[in-house]
């Protein structure tokens, strides 16, 4: 009465179970194969990188991405992997197997950016390593026949397809040495990517997870800009001045954070008159300081806090003249950003603006907003023209007059020696005193012109070396 509806697999079509099964030997669920399709349309590299190998290595390089991007990387079983795809299964054993894989992992999991930038550069080198070992190449051939051989439609090609890939799996596994060795050179090359892309991100005050902002290729972009060999080193340079100035506020901050208001009555060793504390050295005197101290009568300081005040933005021109170019512009480029670092952990605007004999380029740092892009753009300015301190000083103070409040800092760093005109100069001194901002100058080279920006600056810096002790300096001060 009932009709048995289970399915027959007896006359099912085995061509269309081989369609069925995965190119993939690592298990991606479909956010995963999205992630990797934006990869491709949004990188050049990578694109053309995953065409240039045979058949099944655009599904080796995807797995070498998920190697570094799952965070629990699940080999799928045999009979799921498509025949001639399963040649890859050597190369992705190896690949989960080696220290660098795990190494590169602490900082590519779940990041797409840096796991494409890992297996940009394990891919590369793992295409040479092949090309490279006659060995690992004719393995590699042989799975490319037997794919064309599973898609030539010929009756007996699937017959021809497995004996072709078992064939190309067992010279991977006589060559196992070969094999190690190309894939340990390879997640060497990713883990050392991953790290650089750390290293630079960390430079700048910067995390991972504040690209994710960006869409992905914006966000390779930055990457690129940031791993350049003149942008590395400025990094290290921001990185070092931002430890810098973060240890000199910290100590003006524990210094000025009390100031004494008047003399009170306690038991605070710390706070202890001297004339108090000389009584332990008598012998009857340091019966009655215990007495005292029980009884908190003892003579103190009595401190009381200094209120923070708020500030205005910080502002940073740098002079961007043809002199400057090299390590002036790199050193003054590291000064500025980590002003900038000081302006954001301080809750306060901040902008950058190079000039010549006119505004070269600005760009403004907004409270609580952090933007790789700009970083990328500031560190990226180049040096040509002559120097005019008027134009730089009027936009610092355009900027501050637009702000919420009147009291800022602007930090000039320059090598050019020029004079601002008298009128100008009177206009910027009175308005000085009236919004109360303050103006510091770091004078690189030439020190002739010291005395004259001493008159509208509150204090000039005449710097022969370019070192971190002078930065420490101006960040003790521009607090």
């Amino acid at each position: 009465m009932f009709r048995d509806h289970r399915l027959d697999f007896t006359n099912f079509d085995g061509d269309l179970l081989r369609r069925a099964r995965e190119k993939n030997n690592l298990k991606q669920d479909r956010f995963d194969h999205r992630l990797y399709s934006d990869l491709l349309k949004a990188s050049n590299e990578m694109a053309e990188l995953t065409s240039q190998g045979n058949t099944t290595w655009p599904a080796l390089m995807q797995d070498l991405w998920a190697s570094f991007y799952k965070a629990a990387p699940d080999v799928l079983p045999t009979t799921q992997v498509d025949p001639a795809h399963r040649v890859n299964r050597e190369f992705l054993e190896r690949i989960l197997e080696a220290d660098a894989t795990e190494e590169a992992r602490a900082t590519t999991m779940l990041d797409e950016l840096s796991s494409g930038l890992a297996a940009l550069a394990a891919g590369q080198e793992l295409l040479k390593e092949i090309s490279d070992r006659p060995e690992l190449q004719e393995a590699m051939d042989a799975a490319d026949e037997a794919a064309q051989a599973s898609a030539s439609g010929d009756p007996d090609g699937d017959t021809k397809a497995d004996a072709l890939a078992a064939g190309a799996t067992e010279s991977l596994q006589q060559a196992a040495r070969s094999l190690r060795q190309a894939v340990r050179k390879s997640v060497n090359k990713g883990k050392e990517e991953a790290k650089n892309l750390q290293t630079a991100l960390g430079g700048w005050g910067l995390e991972a997870g504040d690209l994710q902002q960006l869409p992905i290729d914006e966000r390779l972009t930055v990457a690129r800009q940031l791993l350049t060999p003149r942008l590395v080193k400025v990094a290290n340079l921001v990185g070092r001045f931002r430890a810098i100035a973060r240890a000199r506020q910290k100590e003006k901050l524990k210094r000025d954070r009390d100031e004494i208001h008047g003399i009170t009555f306690g038991n605070d060793l710390a706070r202890l008159l001297p004339s108090e504390l000389t009584a332990l050295q008598h012998p009857v005197r340091k019966l009655d300081f215990y007495r005292r101290y029980t009884e908190k009568q003892l003579m103190q300081y009595e401190l009381r806090e200094k209120t923070p005040q708020g500030r205005g933005p910080i502002i940073a021109l740098i002079d961007a003249s043809g002199s400057m170019a090299g390590e002036p512009m790199d050193w003054a480029i590291g000064v500025a950003l980590a002003l900038v670092d000081t302006a954001h952990r301080q809750k306060r605007r901040a902008a950058v603006a190079f000039f010549t004999t006119k505004i070269k380029a600005e760009f403004e740092f907004p409270i609580g907003k952090i933007d790789p892009r700009k970083f990328a753009e500031v560190a990226s300015i180049g040096a040509s023209g002559g120097t005019d301190y008027k134009p730089a000083l009027a936009r610092g103070l355009e900027i501050i007059t637009t702000t919420d409040y009147k009291k800022a800092d602007i930090v000039m760093v320059t090598d050019g020696v020029c004079e601002l005109p008298a009128g100008f100069q009177a206009e910027f001194l009175a308005e000085k005193t009236r919004m109360g901002f303050r103006c510091w100058t770091i004078l690189i080279g030439d020190d002739t012109a010291a005395d004259s920006l001493r008159e509208w600056s509150d204090r000039v810096w005449p710097v022969r070396a370019l070192t971190e002790d002078v930065a420490g300096e101006v960040f003790s001060d521009v607090y």
